[in-house]
Order: structure tokens, then sequence, then C-alpha cells
């Protein structure tokens, strides 16, 4: 598409469009919602002709594009609306059609950007327990609407168009046993999600093959997800469409009848959407004792759970090997989301050898080895506790994954891939044959990345930014001491665990941010957990084989990065 063609495109879709009264769209009644919070959500509505105020009708929510944003009631309408007041549609489907409006600065939902390594754009949709603002307004003003008996329950009915599209799969994943059938155009979503609603609510997805603005992929991912996950669903992708291919959508000819021929299934309680809502119960057990210390780990698990089988993940957090604790507002957070998720989540409590000495380039290289020896003695002692309780806590012992941040991800990593002769003669065994399933790393390396083979290899999610000053990006000496300090030690950091692995043919995940520092050892467990929910999935759960290399933030010109063609 040249330049002219595209920025004609988007002006058509983003300029404001003026002339209602002109279109007979003043049928649809301008109203305000208030919100709980205080906050207002302008929206118009359109009843059925010789509405029954008494009777219950079907419902059809429409959720706008992003150029149609605002407080003033009215743009809104610009795509859609017509469809609804067409003699014949309300006629044949007398329904009650809303739509709501999204403030100016806000968004329907979460959406974040990423370059993947061979240069593609792609839309990732994080999924955050709160709704986003306008968002929530429109889930209250639809619970105030079915509350009162106006809504007939069994036909609500949710589309939308571009970051209307987006918030179409959004509303799935939130109420996946509320809505008939849904229809999103142009939109995305977030495929780990798909599994909430697949069976419940039938789709028909849209999307033009030359749309620029939001990709196709977006969508062809969407229903290749529902595909797998059993889905009621059929995709219709128009050749040489741009971004306004809901126009092509509302042109066809049984678009209303296959949207008003569904009615809501029977209560399908899909376990994976009840995880995920329900709350969490947290268990708290001594794993082993050191000297006068009694090590414990937490084990939080789904509210309720009686799955006696499920993909588990150990957590070991930060601190040098000097501070930190088991239960800081992050790992708990951490543990939380996972649990919710459906998975088993363990945040443990080591032996924190340096406690008020230095880790950095004046402590003894002999010590720093030591240190990790001890980190990993405690995980092994953790892991053969869980084993040993594996029934009691639904943990399935083929898919247990450790995972860790800064220090926590150094011991991790070397539990992982340390053979017997690197151990401490105190050091438990781990049982004849048990592996672990798979690590996460967050700003973590190893002393030696030749002891990733093809033997050892497990699937391996790495975290790390480019300009970490304590934790080598790549291969260098830890803290970046000069050679002859006390603590010179080289570290092989993300990039270069995942260039090992890519050479003798081994599954990873790294996600790189160019520029980052040390504070992705932490960052990654909140602002990118669906990252990591995908790799648990992928890799984990469905043992795919990836070789995935993302991107995140621009090229930087800090030194460690020289070198590295994925940031020049």
């Amino acid at each position: 598409m040249t330049m002219l063609k595209r920025l004609s495109a988007l002006l058509s879709i983003f300029i404001p469009f003026f002339g209602f009264s002109q279109m007979g769209l003043s049928d649809y009644q301008k109203e305000i919602f208030v919100g709980e919070s205080g906050l207002t959500l302008p929206y118009r509505i359109l009843y059925p002709e010789n509405y029954n105020p008494q009777k219950a009708y079907p419902l059809v929510l429409f959720m706008h594009g992003a150029g149609e944003r605002g407080n003033d009631n009215e743009i809104q309408l610009v795509h859609g609306a017509e469809l609804f007041l067409q003699k014949e549609n309300r006629e044949k489907y007398p329904a009650i059609v809303v739509f709501p409006q999204c403030a100016e600065k806000d968004y329907w939902v979460e959406v974040s950007r990423r370059i993947l390594s061979d240069g593609t754009r792609q839309r990732e949709f994080p999924f955050n327990e709160q709704a986003r603002p306008s968002m929530g307004l429109v889930v209250e003003l639809l619970e105030q609407m079915i509350t009162k008996g106006q809504v007939d329950e069994q036909q609500l009915y949710v589309m939308g168009l571009s970051m209307g599209g987006m918030a179409t799969f959004e509303l799935m994943a939130r109420f996946p046993n509320r809505f008939a059938a849904a229809i999103p155009i142009c939109g995305g979503g977030n495929p780990l999600m798909a599994r909430a609603y697949a069976k419940s609510i039938p789709t028909w997805l849209f999307h033009g093959d030359a749309d620029e603005v939001v990709l196709p992929n977006n969508s062809r991912r969407m229903y290749k997800a529902i595909i797998e996950q059993g889905g009621d669903t059929k995709y219709t992708e128009y050749p040489g469409v741009g971004h306004d291919s809901w126009t092509n959508a509302f042109a066809e000819p049984n678009l209303l009848e296959w949207l008003f021929s569904h009615k809501k299934k029977a209560e399908l309680k899909e376990r994976y959407v009840q995880e995920l809502f329900l709350g969490v119960e947290k268990k708290t057990f001594v794993y082993d004792t050191q000297g006068d210390q009694d090590l414990a780990l937490d084990v939080y698990l789904p509210k309720g759970d009686k799955n006696k089988k499920r993909a588990t993940v150990l957590y070991l957090h930060g601190g040098g090997f000097a501070g930190g604790v088991r239960d800081d507002e992050g790992s708990v957070w951490f543990a939380e989301r996972l649990a919710k998720m459906g998975y088993v989540a363990i945040s443990m409590s080591y032996r924190l050898t340096l406690k008020g000495k230095s880790f950095s380039c004046d402590q003894e290289l002999s010590t720093k080895v030591r240190t990790f020896q001890f980190a990993v003695e405690d995980i092994y002692a953790a892991t053969n506790f869980l084993l040993g309780k594996a029934q009691d806590l639904g943990i399935d012992k083929e898919r247990i994954v450790l995972s860790g941040s800064s220090a926590g991800a150094e011991a991790v990593l070397h539990a992982s891939y340390w053979e017997k002769v690197h151990l401490l003669p105190t050091c438990q065994s781990l049982p004849t044959g048990f592996r672990f399933a798979g690590v996460m790393s967050f700003a973590g390396a190893v002393l030696d990345k030749e002891l990733i083979t093809k033997k050892t290899a497990i699937p391996t999610a790495l975290f790390h930014g480019t300009c970490d000053p304590l934790v080598p990006y790549s291969t260098g000496p830890h803290h970046y001491c000069e050679k002859g300090d006390p603590g010179y030690m080289i570290l092989h950091g993300g990039y270069a665990i995942a260039e090992r692995l890519r050479e003798i043919g081994q599954p990873y995940y790294l996600m790189t941010h160019c520029g980052g520092g040390h504070e992705w050892s932490h960052m990654p467990m909140n602002q990118h957990f669906p990252a990591i929910a995908q790799f648990m999935k992928d890799q984990i759960v469905d043992q795919k084989f990836q070789q995935l290399h993302f991107k995140f933030a621009e090229s930087t010109d800090c030194d460690r990065v020289k070198g590295i063609p994925f940031c020049d």
C-alpha cells in the first residue's frame, strides 16, 4: 500500500464523522451511565420498535474502534449503527442495541506492541483481573441492564471492530458463560484466553488480508487458538481489503441471521475459567532445617482445587544471596497469578549465605561458587519435599518448573544444568530419572554454558536486559569486575544461554530488552506475565518445540549492546 493510500485509509477511519441527523441515527437515544467510581460512560441505545419495558429483549453490545473515542456521545455510531436501523433488520430481529463510548485517553483493553526477530510487528494483550476504566463501566452498565430485567440473558451478543474487536475477545474471556455469540472484526486478543470461551461462545471473525493497522495475523492466531480448543468458530478474510473490513462484514447477507440464531448454551463450567477468577489457597511448610534455621516454602493453589496433577512452578526470590524474602509483594503477586491460571505455585526461602557480606568484585570467587552450591542444595531439598507431598498438593511430578529472579535465577539455572560433580557432598540426590520440566530465568546466568547439552537441555525461558550492570546479558564478568579482582567470574547470561540452545537445536524463549538494566530481574513477572503464561502453556503443558526470541524497546548506545545484531 502506498503512503498516500495508507494515509487516506487512516483518515477514513479516524477523522470524526458529522451529520448524524441526516442518517437517522437520532433513533439511538443518548444516555450517560455513572459508575460506582463516579466515572461516567456516554452511550447510545436503540430500542426495538413498539418497545415494551415489561418484556426482556435480546441485546447487542457494540464496541467501537479507537478513532471513535471521546465524550460527544455521537461518533461511536459512525460504523455499524445503520445496520440495526435497516427496516428489515428491525422487524426481523427486535433487539436492544447499545453503543458505549470509550473515553478519549482510555482504551478498551490493555495492548502492548512487540517487534519479533524477523521485524514483524505483533500486538500482545495482557489480561488483567481489573478491566480498564471504560471497559469496567461497560461491564457495570451491562450488569445493571440485566438486573433490571431488560435483557433476555439467553440472547446477549457482543460485537466490535478494531479496538472494539479486541474488546470483544476480552469480554468473552471475562464472561465466558454470558454471551450467546460474538463477532470480532479486525481485532485481536490473547490466545491463552481462548480456552475460557471457545466451547461456550460461537464466534465469527473477520479481517482484511491487506490490513496494515491491525495485522490480519491477530485474527488468524485467535481463530487457530479457538479451533485448537474445540470451539464453534468461523473466519472470513477478505483479499485486498485493508483495515475497514467491517464494510464487507456488515454487507454479509446472513450476518445478523447467524448472530441471532444462537442462544446461550447450558451452563458450561470450563475449569480453566473457574480457576482464573476464583481465589487462592496458601499453605506453608518447613521443607528442611539447616543448623538452627528452618527453611520454609509457601504453596499457592487454586481455591477449591481437586486436580491432582498440575504443572508447578517453584520460585526463588532475588537479593544477591544476602537479602530478600519469599513473601514479598512481587513474589506473592506472581505466585497468586500463576495459581489463578491453574498452576501450583511455590515460593521458597533458601539460605542467604552472604547476608551482611558483599557479592561483588571484592568477594572471593570460591565463596561465590559455594554460594551457588548452597542454593542448589536447598532447591533439591525443597524439590524432594514437594515430590513427597505431590499427591496432597496436586503436583504433577513430571511438570515441575524452576523459576528465579537475579540471584534466584542463577540458582535455578545451576540447579537445572549442574551435574553431581558440581554439587556439595551434603546435597540430596533427586529421584532416579527425575528431571525438571523447564526453567524460567529473570536476569540470571550460568558459570558454564557447555554443560547445556542435548541430553541435559530443558525448555528454558530467559528474560534479560542488554545493559544489566550486574549479570551480563551475553558473556561477561559478573558485576563487570576487572581481571585481578578477587570476585572476577565469567558468567553466561540470557543471550548466551539461548544461543547455546539454538546451536544444539533445543527449545528456548528469550525476551531481550535492548537498553534494559537489572530491573528485568523482577519486571517481567508483572509487566510481561502473558509471555510467562505463554511459555508455560506452549512449552510445558502442550510441549511444543519452539525457539523464540522477542525484542522490547529500542536500540541503545549502551556499550554492552555493541556486537549484538538483534539490537543494532
